[in-house]
């Protein structure tokens, strides 16, 4: 491993000028450049960005126990480990330029292309050329070799580190018939480049929630290609948080060339088709730029939109003024509408709850199809979008869609189990309520926590102890001729016991992870088949319609990450002994809202 830290290679700073010197530009004049986010993220901030005078609105400092730094610093350090996992692990030459930033773009830009032109097998953090005429930079983690040239040229594809799944599993086929098509491709650390990549089967990209992924790698794409170092496949790397199933960390590889994002076409059969992840970049960066041109001219495009960058956007005290109090995308946030979607609806005069609620949605759906052909599924999405605004309309929260009784599986001991986990993704608490049903008095809340910084060891060893004590309760309970079920609220826990189980191989763990499938059961599953809920069907939201009440003012996953960081860095005892008691609280009445909304539902009729 090469690191060009201090000591860059004697090459001329990328686009320095040749003869007389230039006159600097006005800012007018600059051509626009847009980093790789930029397709990725609401275009709204680029307009802002570009708008003569228009500065971000201050915000005071974030605290340290403030949820979205936590959350920051958290992916910070998830893409450095992963990051120094694979420089110690690839086998080839890997060179390091991320300290090259404290020394400007230029010279970070020069050594990223000396070393593509070396030709060494990885590079970190380096800086691409700005590409002036394709209004682009960009910065990606990773830049790996591929398939060389027939004339013997190095080329590169990008990767990137994140800090979420990038997999989906694929269940097998019910006729056992081998999976069609030649399987997800993949690398190890050790080799990571993408000239002989492997292939499985059992999981697949997710491409409906991680599209955005797929624009970033493209946009880099298109920078190596103006740089002259592309490869002919458009390969693009992802190394996610997905738990190694294997004994090596990976790069996921997808071909950004590939037709692979469903689209709606009226003239193709089914009416939808599917485009490539660099076709659907193209055309989100061109609209990027013309905003930021327009901007720039004083005519701005675009009216806000609300999205799920807003609750942490610097600009949303510019944007929330010029939205209507009844707009679409402000009052319906369960199953929101995108950006084109809330644009097209305004463009038919249905962007508002009340517009939508009372119009004619097979007349809508019509002229509103051809508006929004990057949207899989749009016709339903839009018909929920109206449901929605129509019970918004009536002050209606929730509906039940069945009748009859609601039947939850028992047994004669029930569990609820919830669990709390800091900022970079640690389950530090596992939470039970257990009691039998014939004695509901004699019910206790039991916990399993750690309030320290934990590593990977420290949270499988707090899971180890956490399922050797049920497996006991399981395996005595079973012995005595009884059984026990274990209730709990969404896919999350038995996800997080299924990552801890391959990771760790512990065996008390991979009892777990079976026992999920036969003995858990997901409360979500069984409100979903039986209610509609307008702001969604949450936790929160469901016990609190069935009646139960937290003690905690301000309950919620965030907040309860803030207090785990005071009950671990608080600057006194007292401070960290009340944070402590505080998540407990929460947690124990997680557990009790799982139980009161699980007698919820054995109640009705």
């Amino acid at each position: 491993m090469t690191a060009y830290a201090g000591s860059p290679p004697a090459v001329e700073p990328v686009d320095a000028p040749d003869g007389p010197e230039v006159p600097e530009l006005t800012e007018a004049a600059r051509p626009v450049l847009l980093g790789a986010r930029a397709a990725r993220s609401c275009p709204v901030k680029t307009q802002h960005r570009f708008t003569p005078g228009s500065e971000v609105p201050p915000s005071p400092p974030a605290a340290f126990d403030d949820p979205a730094a936590l959350r920051a610093e958290a992916v910070r350090r998830h893409r450095s480990v992963l990051l120094e996992q694979l420089i110690e692990e690839c086998e080839g030459r890997v060179v390091d330029l991320r300290l090259l930033a404290a020394d400007g773009p230029e010279v970070q830009a020069a050594a990223t292309r000396q070393a593509l032109a070396d030709g060494v097998d990885v590079v970190v953090g380096g800086l691409l050329p700005p590409d002036r005429a394709g209004h682009r930079t960009g910065s990606p983690d990773l830049l790996v070799r591929g398939a060389d040239r027939a004339d013997g040229r190095a080329t590169y594809h990008p990767a990137l580190v994140v800090w979420h799944h990038v997999l989906a599993p694929v269940p097998p086929r019910a006729d056992g018939a081998p999976a069609t098509g030649p399987g997800l491709a993949w690398t190890p650390f050790a080799q990571p480049g993408p000239a002989r990549v492997r292939r499985r089967e059992d999981v697949a990209l997710r491409l409906r929630s991680e599209e955005r992924d797929l624009r970033e790698l493209a946009h880099h794409h298109r920078l190596l290609e103006a740089a002259g170092f592309a490869g002919t496949t458009a390969w693009g790397g992802l190394v996610g948080t997905d738990p190694a199933s294997r004994a090596e960390r990976t790069v996921i590889w997808c071909d950004l060339a590939e037709p692979m994002l469903r689209t709606y076409d009226p003239e193709v059969e089914g009416r939808y088709r599917f485009e490539p992840a660099l076709q659907r970049y193209d055309a989100a960066f061109a609209r990027r730029v013309a905003v930021a041109e327009a901007a720039r001219r004083g005519e701005p495009l675009l009216e806000p939109v609300v999205v799920r960058e807003c609750a942490g956007c610097a600009w949303w005290p510019r944007c929330r003024p010029r939205l209507d109090d009844d707009d679409v995308s402000l009052r319906i946030d369960r199953g929101a509408l995108d950006r084109q979607e809330v644009e097209a609806l305004r463009s038919l005069r249905a962007g508002t709850v009340h517009a939508l609620a009372t119009a004619d949605v097979d007349d809508l759906l019509s002229r509103y199809l051809p508006l929004v052909p990057h949207r899989s599924h749009a016709d339903d999405r839009l018909r929920t979008a109206v449901r929605r605004a129509r019970l918004l309309e009536s002050g209606v929260g929730f509906v039940r869609e069945t009748s009859g009784p609601i039947e939850v599986p028992s047994a004669s001991v029930e569990v609820d189990l919830d669990i709390e986990s800091s900022a970079d993704g640690r389950v530090y608490l596992w939470g039970f309520w257990v009691e039998r049903p014939d004695r509901p008095g004699e019910g206790h809340y039991r916990a399993f926590a750690a309030f320290r910084d934990l590593d990977e060891q420290a949270e499988t060893t707090l899971a180890v102890e956490a399922f050797t004590w049920l497996r006991d309760l399981v395996e005595a309970e079973t012995a005595a001729g009884g059984g026990v079920a274990v209730y709990h609220y969404s896919s999350y826990e038995p996800s997080q016991i299924d990552a801890l189980a391959k990771r760790s191989g512990e065996p008390v763990l991979g009892w777990a992870s079976a026992y999920a499938r036969e003995g858990f059961v997901d409360l979500l599953d069984v409100v979903k088949a039986h209610w509609f809920g307008v702001g969604g069907l949450g936790l929160k939201l469901v016990a609190a319609h069935a009646g139960f009440s937290w003690r905690d003012d301000d309950p919620g996953g965030l907040n309860s990450q803030r207090w785990f960081a005071d009950a671990v860095h608080g600057p006194d005892e007292d401070v960290r002994a009340a944070a402590t008691a505080r998540v407990l609280a929460y947690n124990e009445d997680d557990v009790l809202a799982t139980r009161h909304v699980r007698a919820w539902l054995r109640a009705a009729r």
